[in-house]
């Protein structure tokens, strides 16, 4: 983040006014002549402040959604960006130390009125030595790949991100369909918890920091002060995570995927001692909770600072993402065995079979996340994980093994590396016939993303589901999901989710909440079976009757009270489809295909 609030005080120039090409230019050209100023004399001149000032962008970067379509034209945005980058760099071969570059990020956040006071010193601290450790030690270090990632929305260039994976030839053999068997293992998805230790009911619900309700902030007021169990917009009270444990008890489970992120959304003052707590406080619930085994992923909020993992044993302890990987092989070996601590120790994954016939791989796909610094450094492939995807689904093809892969970040994302993504299509491509499923988390909604053939893009050949969440950050109720997963096949048989309002839970909190079934996905799209294929085809009918994508609105977010009062236009619908028919960031021939069907019906 801290880089980011850099990059902000240069772009955020171009953000009130109304763009010319011309204009564009003539800010572009003061920011340099600003800042080579400044490089020369060490005196930062004061129309640059001036400039900065008379421009205010309060919580940006919470959400990159709302960049304004004028500042891309022209590939401005890049060409700022890089301007920013190279400044930063500029500044530390000048020989600005670690505290004085500190100082002027935390002073330029707070005169662009990014983020409170505390919470721009507090990214910034946090952030820092990992920047300038990989600027500092890496001679080649370029800027623009900076941009390159932070901004893959853009598509900015400035440098070519790229490797690639050995996959062999071949396909895996055509697996058995839907089978007439009526026996299903019932596996619990839990994702996306975001546990707040600091979550104190009463507290002001809705404040000027990413995250209200903290035991910390300001007292609430009648209309406007934090229920027992969670906020939409905040993250969830510990009473929740054991409410969610206590009702799961309730149903048939026989065993749990847990897809990632544990820690709360308070990223200005994370610590690994505090995740370390954490971390160790939930997967003790959980070993306390269920007496059926527990299959975790990490998520990207798990390390601190978050998003940061590091493929590199000669960085100091200090930046290392090793303290992490010792923890959860602690943690999850309560449900693993000493055959998993090899490549949990080398990058939080691991591969184990729970009954015979399933191997379940579970990756770290976090590595690929664009606001990891440590991408920076290098192009490859993050702890040849890939790599040993491909070994350990070769070995379950010999075996005639289905796979089910749990992963944190859908790959169709922004937020995961384009380069990541396609490499791991080609793999999903390669072993479609052996990938019985596969789960995610991340982005807090209910979703799904369709795999499709990459020689033949009509084809779709694998489905990946996603948890939905616990948390109520994104707007959403509360949720999870039970799979029904054939034991003959391990194929997935259908979906039920299970919700409850937060409104009124928080109205009785001496109750339980009310959990409900909100969907069987079979029977709420009117579905056979949830093979590929007949996904596929439900993409093709969401985009022929547009009233199935008004109702996905709703499960999208639970039924929560936002969604039910806010309409989903015709844009919002079309950009449903897209999600769920990319799955490498940037393809779209399936998304306008199904735009185009859309906009003829």
């Amino acid at each position: 983040m801290s880089v980011i609030f850099v990059i902000f005080c240069y772009l955020v120039l171009v953000f009130g006014q109304e763009k010319t090409s011309n204009n564009f230019y003539d800010i572009l050209n003061k920011i340099r002549q600003g800042y080579a100023e400044y490089h020369s004399t060490g005196i930062r001149p004061g129309y640059l402040n001036e400039s900065l000032s008379r421009f205010q962008l309060a919580h940006f970067f919470r959400d990159q959604k709302t960049l304004p379509r004028k500042i891309i034209e022209d590939g401005a945005l890049c060409e700022v960006c890089n301007v920013a980058a190279e400044s930063l760099v500029q500044e530390r071969k000048n020989g600005m130390n670690n505290v004085e570059i500190r100082g002027e990020m935390e002073t330029l956040c707070k005169l662009l009125n990014i983020e409170p006071g505390r919470v721009c010193d507090g990214f910034i601290d946090i952030n820092a030595d990992i920047i300038l450790y990989v600027i500092d030690n890496n001679p080649n270090f370029s800027p623009g790949k900076l941009c390159d990632l932070l901004l893959q929305n853009q598509q900015c260039n400035f440098t070519n991100i790229d490797w690639i994976v050995d996959v062999p030839d071949g396909q895996s053999p055509i697996r058995p369909g839907p089978s007439d068997s009526s026996s299903t293992y019932k596996i619990l998805q839990v994702t996306d918890v975001h546990m707040d230790l600091l979550y104190t009911p009463g507290k002001v619900r809705t404040c000027t920091e990413p995250l209200c309700c903290q035991s910390d902030q300001e007292d609430g007021s009648e209309g406007n002060s934090c229920g027992r169990w969670a906020e939409y917009g905040s993250d969830i009270s510990v009473d929740l995570v054991d409410e969610m444990l206590r009702f799961a008890n309730t149903l048939d489970i026989n065993f749990v995927y847990f897809t990632g992120d544990i820690v709360s959304h308070r990223v200005w003052s994370t610590s690994v001692e505090n995740n370390s707590a954490v971390i160790k406080l939930f997967y003790d619930k959980l070993q306390n909770g269920f007496k059926v085994p527990v299959y975790s992923i990490l998520g990207n909020h798990e390390p601190s600072p978050l998003n940061q993992f590091v493929d590199d044993n000669s960085v100091p302890s200090s930046l290392s993402s090793q303290w992490l990987f010792d923890l959860v092989d602690q943690e999850w070996s309560k449900w693993l065995t000493e055959s998993q601590k090899e490549t949990i120790a080398k990058g939080g994954f691991y591969t184990i079979s729970p009954v015979p016939g399933l191997r379940l791989i579970v990756l770290n796909s976090n590595v690929a996340y664009t606001e990891c610094w440590w991408l920076l450094t290098q192009d490859k492939d993050p702890y040849d994980q890939l790599d040993w995807l491909v070994s350990i689904l070769s070995q379950a093809e010999a075996k005639g093994e289905s796979v089910h892969i749990l992963g944190h970040i859908p790959t169709g994302s922004g937020d995961i590396m384009k380069v990541w993504g396609r490499e791991f299509n080609k793999i999903v491509n390669r072993f479609a016939n052996t990938i019985t499923g596969q789960f995610n988390g991340h982005t807090h909604v209910d979703s799904f993303q369709v795999y499709y053939n990459i020689s033949d893009l009509s084809q779709a050949i694998n489905v990946a589901w996603n948890g939905a969440s616990l948390v109520a950050y994104d707007n959403a109720n509360p949720s999870f999901k039970v799979y029904s997963v054939d034991k003959d096949t391990f194929n997935i048989v259908d979906i039920d989710q299970w919700t409850f309002n937060l409104t009124k839970a928080n109205e009785n909190p001496n109750n339980y909440p009310e959990w409900y079934k909100i969907y069987s996905f079979r029977d709420a799209f009117g579905l056979s079976t949830l093979q590929p294929k007949d996904m596929g085809n439900l993409l093709i009918n969401m985009a022929k009757n547009h009233s199935q994508l008004a109702e996905y609105h709703l499960y999208r977010y639970k039924n929560s009270d936002i969604a039910v009062n806010t309409v989903c236009d015709q844009d919002c619908q079309k950009g449903y489809l897209c999600e769920f028919s990319t799955h490498v960031f940037g393809e779209t021939s399936n998304c306008e295909y199904l735009k185009k069907i859309y906009d003829q019906n």
